[in-house]
């Protein structure tokens, strides 16, 4: 598929319809990513950081909030450690499915954990042979250069670890949805000397970021022809950059504010 990343708006003429129904972006198979501060384009779609969006773009509230915790036992046999931080895991999934909570993994991706796919999630946790393999996710490339991610489940001879997110809506502040995580995580039945801790903040995520692309596009048209209103009717729009990846920054507490990487120039 050819994607035009140059196009001329004569006048006040709005963007291109066709473009606009013909690109599809890899990135549109994306179904909920989790939102940093930093303002960022997915790696695997990209390639790219961008340091200052644009100015046109769409601030909206996350869909979700999650936090990373860790489930974890220092009992002395290592088997017997396994099987609390398992069997802590699994009270932890009953528990989210009744109370309406989510358990999830992946350090760009959210993947849900369930009872029927947490053995794939945590290999080792689960008593498979490649234990050293067990790792989070397939984004490890999508994490900061200096910040490897850490296995899902590791055992350093003292401590057995499982790592994971717990997620709830975002219908509200931020203080709710926080104060819904601890409610859940100091509601999980502990077994053995097993226990589970909340890690560094909460942070945001957002459904199939590239949905919004037709809105980030009219706003992008609307904000064009503002612009080339100010000049004559022998002045244009040209546009670049509309066939990017749709990328995304946290601007407060609860909102982010998704956009695409585009440019405009007005000339003759």
């Amino acid at each position: 598929m050819q994607f035009l990343t140059r196009l001329a708006i004569p006048g006040l003429a709005l963007i291109a319809s066709s473009m606009i129904t013909s690109l599809a972006h890899a990135q549109g198979d994306l179904s909920e990513v989790i939102v940093t501060a930093q303002k960022r384009v997915p790696n695997q779609v990209a390639g790219v950081v961008i340091e200052k969006p644009p100015v046109i773009g769409l601030k909206r509230q996350a869909d979700s909030a999650v936090r990373n915790i860790e489930i974890m036992s220092d009992s002395r046999d290592a088997e017997l450690r396994r099987r609390e931080v398992q069997a802590m895991l699994l009270a932890a999934l009953e528990r989210a499915k009744r109370e309406g909570v989510s358990l999830v993994t992946g350090q760009f991706e959210v993947v849900e954990i369930t009872g029927d796919n947490w053995r794939d999630q945590f290999p080792a946790l689960a008593g498979k042979a490649d234990a050293n393999l067990d790792d989070e996710d397939e984004d490890d490339d999508d994490e900061d250069q200096d910040s490897k991610p850490k296995l899902s489940f590791e055992d350093d001879g003292s401590n057995a670890i499982a790592r994971l997110k717990v997620k709830v809506k975002l219908d509200g502040s931020i203080s709710n949805a926080q104060q819904k995580i601890t409610a859940f995580v100091k509601a999980v039945p502990a077994t053995g000397r097993s226990q589970i801790e909340q890690k560094e903040g909460l942070a945001l995520t957002i459904i199939n970021p590239d949905q919004y692309r037709d809105e980030i596009y009219r706003r992008v048209a609307a904000g064009a022809n503002h612009a080339v209103s100010f000049y004559g009717a022998e002045y244009a729009v040209n546009v670049s950059g509309l066939d990017r990846a749709v990328a995304w920054s946290q601007v407060s507490n609860t909102e982010v504010f998704l956009y695409i990487p585009y440019s405009f120039t007005l000339g003759k």
